[in-house]
Parts: structure tokens; C-alpha cells; sequence
């Protein structure tokens, strides 16, 4: 199954399969018992493609430790989640020993079991990251191609700067100063009857 596909929604258990984006809302499908949501665009959501794993080296990405606890357990049982909060923390340590105690939380762990548990009973494994996986191989096909023809793409022309049109500076029109000390009068018009 494809892990960009698949959301957890803030305030809602579970795991979401996406069916339908627009700019307003997701049409989403639970994991668990296959009803289908309107979720408006506003809710807080997080693709599990997105999530990390704190290690003591370099952070981990959520679908390598989802596919690593599948190659450990097969089909053999999860721990007891709601239980044992100890037993949980070593089965996670047994799949993932560099994991970052310090920074990742018992409720985290019982998190990842339960996620894990939905995706297996859903027949998700093994996730896969196919929108980079199928980048690279255009990528890897661009290349290829490139070098079978012997030719480079030609690289496109910078247009050249356009010159800024000088204008003439046009002439004002002044208007003649009168004499100073003379007052104007206006002469009225005589009206005739």
C-alpha cells in the first residue's frame, strides 16, 4: 500500500485511507470499520508518510519502522498494549535498538503497535513510497536516454532586458505674472432691458 494514502486525523482513533481531495474538505475511509468521512480542510491531520522516529543517530522514517516491526513479528502476535507499558517499550526495542528513549514517549510506542495492528489486519504491508519511487525512475530513464542519443537537452534562451522608453520632457505651459501692486477688477457686462 502506498504510506501517502494513508492519514491519522487529530481527535479521531485510528487510521484514515484518503479516497477523495478537493480544496474544501478529504473524503477519507476508516481503517477500522470501513465508514467512509467528510473531513473538513481545516482539521489537523498527519500522512504517515510525514512522521519520523527519533533515534540516537539519524531519525528514521515511520513506514521503514512499520515494515521492519512487519519482517520481525510475520504473522505472530503483537504485545499486549493496554496492559504492559514495559513490554511494549522492549518489543519496539527489539525492531528498532537506536531508537531515542529520551524523545519518544510510552504513549508513542503504544501508538505504533496500534497503528501497526490496523495496517496489518488491513493487508497493507508492505508500505511502499511509490511517488518517489517512480521520480526516480523517470529520473533514471531521462538520464538514460540523454546519454543513448549522445546529446544534452538544449537549455533555454534568457530573454534579453527590455530598454526603458525615454520620454522628452514635455514643455509646461506657464501663465503670464501680473504686475505687482495692480489689483484686478472684473468689469461687469452691461445688461440690457
Amino acid at each position: 500500500m502506498i504510506i501517502q494514502e494513508i492519514i491519522a486525523i487529530a481527535g479521531k482513533p485510528g487510521l484514515f485511507r484518503i479516497l477523495i481531495t478537493n480544496r474544501s474538505n478529504l473524503i477519507v475511509e476508516s481503517m477500522v470499520d470501513q465508514k467512509r468521512l467528510s473531513i473538513p480542510g481545516t482539521s489537523r491531520i498527519s500522512s504517515l508518510a510525514d512522521i519520523t522516529m527519533y533515534t540516537t543517530a539519524e531519525d528514521i522514517l515511520l513506514m521503514d519502522v512499520l515494515n521492519r516491526i512487519n519482517d520481525h513479528v510475520g504473522k505472530g502476535d503483537l504485545p499486549d498494549i493496554k496492559g504492559n507499558a514495559q513490554a511494549t517499550k522492549d518489543f519496539v526495542d527489539e525492531v528498532v535498538p537506536e531508537m531515542d528513549h529520551e524523545r519518544v514517549y510510552n504513549s508513542d510506542l503504544k501508538k505504533l503497535v496500534q497503528w501497526f495492528g490496523i495496517l496489518r489486519e488491513n493487508k497493507a504491508f508492505p508500505l511502499t513510497n511509490e511517488v518517489k519511487d517512480e521520480e526516480k525512475l523517470e529520473d533514471k530513464t531521462n538520464a538514460e536516454s540523454e546519454v543513448d542519443s549522445g546529446e544534452e537537452k538544449p537549455k533555454a534562451k534568457k530573454a534579453a532586458p527590455k530598454k526603458a522608453a525615454t520620454k522628452k520632457p514635455s514643455a509646461k505651459k506657464v501663465a503670464p505674472k501680473k504686475p505687482a501692486g495692480k489689483k484686478t477688477v472684473a468689469k461687469k457686462a452691461p445688461v440690457k432691458k
